[in-house]
């Protein structure tokens, strides 16, 4: 149980801290700048109703991104993101040494990467230098912030926090939300704090996983996880003590088409590649959509939509990702036909 103090948590000095983190790489945006045109009193007001407890979230903008399969986005208005911050910056502090080592999502000094990283190592340590056979359980979760349920989660807070009031305002922003009119479930993709709430929602999974279960090899990124073992029997045999955990204790289910159990020497497709033992490749769809996404971006900077500076943003990005691949001819392939996009 930690003992904070909310008067300190919402001082002044913090929201005005919490608005020069949130506005960073933001500050052309026209909602931001519209709350800068008024900020002190746009900050002193949310001070005093955060004070007062008499501050409402507010409602959510929706709309879909490909990226790159379609996702439903609630963007919530400056202010409350401006809280997101405020409360993210606590909640970081108390939950982040409680998280488990190989939980990557949405962590600093985490990330992608590094997951794909470990996965490799834990896979030579299980299969002996991959000497010996080696079996992978991969999971993902069915709808996972859509069927978050909100008791589940204020309880684990309520276990964390004994200041009343905090937790007020952790719950007027975890009910800001809720899934197609369901009532106390579901979680918004794109608030800074559903990340947060993501992980601190399944770390009683990766304790039960390691703990419990006493499992050796797993890693974690949000709601995908994988095991690994030599028998592929005891790997079946997790499967239903993991879907009774969180049925019982987290109200969430596996999607059934995506609980697989795979020769480890196949290749696994985990975090956008493929990982084998001995070399990495990108996804066959993701190296297409890589060639269509530049091949765009080159149109609209040819059409005056798009600047230089945004078009090499997207290339870096991109070459960044095949960087951690064996994907050295990829990578001038990508470079050449940019360049013929280009000039022609």
């Amino acid at each position: 149980m930690y003992h904070i103090n909310y008067s300190s948590i919402i001082s002044i000095e913090n929201i005005f801290q919490a608005f020069s983190e949130f506005k960073k790489g933001k500050g052309k945006r026209e909602d931001v700048q519209l709350f800068e045109r008024n900020l002190e009193d746009n900050l002193f007001s949310l001070h005093e109703n955060l004070k007062e407890k008499k501050y409402r979230h507010g409602d959510y903008k929706a709309f879909y991104v490909r990226d790159p399969k379609v996702r439903h986005i609630h963007k919530a208005v400056v202010r409350d993101r401006i809280v997101h911050h405020l409360v993210s910056n606590v909640l970081e502090v108390v939950f982040e040494p409680q998280f488990f080592a190989h939980s990557y999502s949405c962590r600093k000094e985490k990330g992608t990467h590094k997951a794909v990283i470990e996965l490799i190592k834990q896979a030579r340590k299980a299969s002996k230098n991959n000497m010996s056979a080696l079996f992978v359980l991969k999971c993902d979760i069915k709808k996972f912030f859509a069927s978050i349920d909100h008791k589940v989660l204020l309880a684990l807070l309520k276990s964390s926090f004994n200041d009343k009031d905090f937790l007020w305002l952790l719950s007027e922003i975890v009910e800001s939300f809720q899934t197609d009119n369901t009532i106390s479930k579901g979680m918004p993709i794109g608030n800074l704090t559903s990340q947060l709430f993501a992980n601190i929602y399944l770390n009683p999974l990766d304790q039960f996983m390691k703990h419990v279960l006493k499992v050796k090899y797993y890693i974690r990124y949000a709601d995908d996880f994988i095991i690994l073992s030599k028998d592929r029997d005891y790997l079946q045999n997790l499967i239903i003590e993991i879907e009774k955990y969180l049925s019982d204790k987290l109200q969430l289910k596996l999607h059934p088409s995506k609980v697989t159990i795979r020769n480890y020497y196949f290749g696994i497709d985990f975090l956008g590649y493929v990982i084998f033992p001995y070399f990495v490749l990108p996804r066959t769809h993701t190296k297409r959509r890589i060639s269509r996404k530049l091949s765009e971006k080159v149109g609209l900077l040819k059409n005056g939509q798009l600047s230089n500076e945004s078009l090499n943003q997207s290339l870096q990005s991109y070459l960044g990702y095949l960087l951690h691949a064996n994907a050295f001819k990829l990578s001038e392939e990508v470079k050449n036909k940019m360049w013929f996009w280009l000039t022609e």
